[in-house]
């Protein structure tokens, strides 16, 4: 009896933690074009902050730099305790660019990795399906081939992003913000995974453009 109320229980949690909220009856087209346009990077930054992972029973922490740059690009560095290279990844547009050997790491894809930093980024082949409006904020419904994507945007500034289906649900919730809009804390979790990315913004400086090597890691 132990046992089978404890799986009611989490089949619960995690229909809660669900993407699959409630389609809207509206798709306004204009109302996604604005969240996209208003959270998307507009000049070149730089920031560090604190980061952890929990990969199944593994735990890891330590520094993190991230190199921002319109129109989407984005390098993270993640460095262990003793300041040793943990990962390295690019965002370019809708990819994710790893160095080699770095294909297991464990990374939201990149519509989540871009949310993360407070970008409404959703991926090349997603279909807007619906679309909310309150006055608290406005919410935004993807399809994406077999996977539900919708983002919570409060006062124009992104709140949350779950992604439902493809055996994948996942979860980014932001909260704070920085003079450069960014989030001061971010948690991603990946709950068919086991996975869990923490990050707590430390500060975020405007920048020069970066050199394009930046981009490919490891090349």
């Amino acid at each position: 009896m132990r046992t089978r109320a404890a799986g009611v229980a989490l089949a619960a949690l995690l229909a809660a933690c669900s993407g699959r909220a409630p389609l809207p009856s509206t798709v306004e087209p204009a109302v996604a074009t604005a969240a996209v346009e208003t959270t998307a990077p507009d000049r070149p930054l730089h920031a560090l902050f604190e980061w952890r992972i929990q990969d199944g029973e593994a735990r890891f922490s330590g520094r993190g730099s991230a190199r921002i740059e319109p129109p989407y690009r984005a390098r993270l560095d993640l460095f262990g305790p003793r300041g040793d290279g943990y990962l390295s990844a690019a965002l370019v547009d809708d990819e994710v660019r790893l160095p080699a050997g770095a294909d297991d790491a464990p990374l939201p894809p990149p519509a989540l990795m871009w949310a993360v930093l407070g970008v409404v980024a959703p991926p090349d082949d997603a279909v807007l399906v619906g679309t909310r409006e309150t006055d608290e904020g406005s919410e935004l419904h993807y399809d994406v081939r077999d996977s539900r994507l919708r983002y919570v945007l409060r006062g124009g500034t992104l709140r949350a992003v779950y992604w439902d289906g493809g055996g994948r649900r996942m979860v980014v919730e932001l909260s704070g913000s920085a003079d450069a809009r960014l989030p001061r804390e971010a948690v991603y979790r990946d709950w068919s995974g086991y996975t869990e990315l923490r990050t707590n913004l430390e500060r975020v400086d405007e920048a020069e453009p970066f050199s394009p090597e930046i981009w490919t890691p490891g090349a």
